[in-house]
């Protein structure tokens, strides 16, 4: 079952001598991948986010179940009974992002572990494009230790705490989840129902499938002119930050709401709350940068007016 998060990756890019390197302390890990392909980029030219986030989330499975060396030691959690799921994530996209990345572009994907609670520790995932030495892409995430056959929360062990308490930065960085806004603007809902490819192997729905649920009612309300801001130009703005939080889980099979609405300050960020018979969920948070225009391109030559030429 464990192996099938790495197969799932190497089926992803067949084409690629699948390179994962975990750091010998196990607080670190990379991998190589060929990049995106044709299908990441959308019709408007703009790359999925949630593909990216799929794929990013897939290299950190595969990396802890690295036969070699685990990440974070993984095998070890594992083999006692312990899992854990991603809590809370903020996955923030550098404008230099949409203007570089293209298709076949070389993607490297890094993880690090960067702060840990009681509960919870944090890791801190990026990707480069191109060649390029600076992150395109940065996530955060706040990941919770549960035993696997209760379901409830563990508390992070001992002897695991301090394999990995000394590799910490100089300031951890003890990320959070976000908070959901107090107030609730007018809503645009609708159902879906989660297939089983929607799922991990827990059983849990993904964060990216919820993003998915989260964009496509976005544009649904979009086409219905439910955000007068946002319809007519709604692709002329790039994903700046999405932030999301999971309350519970939903599994294969659930009848859920997708509900989304606008920020009652800000019009460029969109809040969505999924939730299951009137429960709560999942929260997410998407923000848009301002209205970007495409560069000036030299039109076609039956577009050009030519002065017509008088006679000699």
């Amino acid at each position: 079952m464990f192996r099938s998060r790495i197969n799932h990756l190497i089926r992803a890019y067949p084409s690629l001598n699948l390179r994962i390197e975990v750091h010998r302390d196990q607080h670190k890990a990379l991998a190589l991948l060929p990049g995106l392909r044709y299908d990441d980029i959308s019709y408007t030219g703009q790359p999925d986010l949630q593909r990216l986030m799929n794929i990013m989330g897939r290299v950190e499975h595969a990396s802890m179940y690295d036969t070699n060396h685990s990440f974070l030691d993984y095998q070890s959690l594992s083999h006692k009974g312990i899992g854990s799921y991603a809590k809370g994530l903020i996955m923030e996209i550098r404008r230099h992002f949409y203007e570089t990345t293209t298709p076949k572009s070389p993607m490297q994907v890094s993880l690090k572990l960067t702060g840990m609670m009681d509960t919870m520790y944090t890791i801190r995932t990026s990707a480069t494009f191109g060649g390029r030495q600076k992150a395109s892409i940065m996530i955060k995430s706040c990941n919770a230790l549960v035993h696997r056959e209760s379901g409830l929360t563990e508390q992070i062990p001992e002897w695991w705490r301090h394999k990995f308490l000394r590799l910490l930065p100089t300031i951890p960085d003890n990320y959070r989840p976000i908070e959901p806004p107090n107030c609730v603007g007018k809503t645009f809902s609708h159902h879906v129902v989660v297939p089983l490819r929607d799922t991990d192997t827990s059983g849990r729905t993904r964060h990216p499938s919820y993003v998915r649920y989260f964009t496509d009612n976005i544009s649904i309300a979009a086409n219905r002119n439910f955000y007068p801001a946002l319809s007519n130009m709604l692709h002329d703005y790039y994903t700046m930050r999405i932030s999301v939080l999971h309350f519970s889980p939903s599994v294969w099979g659930d009848s859920l709401i997708v509900e989304t609405f606008q920020d009652l300050e800000n019009e460029l960020k969109l809040h969505c709350f999924v939730s299951k018979g009137g429960h709560i969920k999942w929260y997410g948070c998407l923000e848009f940068y301002e209205i970007m225009f495409e560069p000036e391109v030299e039109p076609f030559p039956y577009m050009l007016n030519y002065h017509e030429r008088k006679g000699s």
